[in-house]
């Protein structure tokens, strides 16, 4: 469970698409809210962030999951729109509600999601592992480009890296579209435009 998680699920997969949030006034659209966090508790419960936070923590899933639940309720009862710049202020609701909805301070929870983050670190996931070896193919490229002089064997090389760095990309890109169209049915039932 990444600290991330504690943010809406809406505002993780744009982020992480890399576009900007659009602005979702509750006002001026039918949001279902049950159904909103339903899908974030659903998708906590399926990649195990309930089980792996009781196991740094000592709380019960359940009681982890219903603090959550009952952190959105109050968090989008307290927000009425959903923004980029508000965010953050969304995030640390959910954590400060979440801790306080469990029974421990801020700081003991705050601890744990760094405990957590530590495990996530150690144990990345598959599109984690594909930044993480374009960053290092990336810096092969660079170190190659910087040279004054290069040989045949480095020009063969860095040809086989942006090659490499090319794959990647599209891998990246079609983990992306797949986690993007599993969520994207979701979303558009809980976020009409009236």
């Amino acid at each position: 469970m990444k600290a991330t998680l504690l943010l809406p699920l809406f505002f993780i997969l744009t982020s992480a698409q890399g576009t900007e949030v659009p602005p979702y006034d509750l006002g001026s659209m039918e949001v279902d809210i049950d159904k909103f966090i339903e899908m974030n508790v659903s998708r906590m419960k399926a990649d195990g962030d309930f089980s792996a936070m009781e196991q740094v923590s000592g709380i019960g899933s359940g009681k982890l999951e219903r603090g959550y639940r009952s952190a959105m309720k109050f968090c989008f009862d307290k927000y009425e729109q959903m923004t980029e710049e508000n965010a953050e202020a969304l995030s640390n609701c959910f954590i400060d509600q979440t801790a306080a909805e469990v029974g421990v301070t801020n700081e003991q929870f705050y601890a744990w999601l760094d405990e957590l983050d530590r495990q996530d670190a150690a144990n990345p996931d598959p599109l984690d592992a594909i930044f993480d070896e374009m960053d290092r193919v990336s810096e092969a490229i660079y170190a190659l480009q910087d040279k004054p002089e290069r040989s045949a064997a480095d020009e063969a090389q860095l040809e086989a890296l942006e090659r490499q760095l090319i794959e990647l990309t599209e891998k990246r890109d079609r983990i992306q579209a797949e986690e993007t169209e599993a969520v994207a049915a979701e979303m558009e039932a809980i976020f009409k435009r009236k």
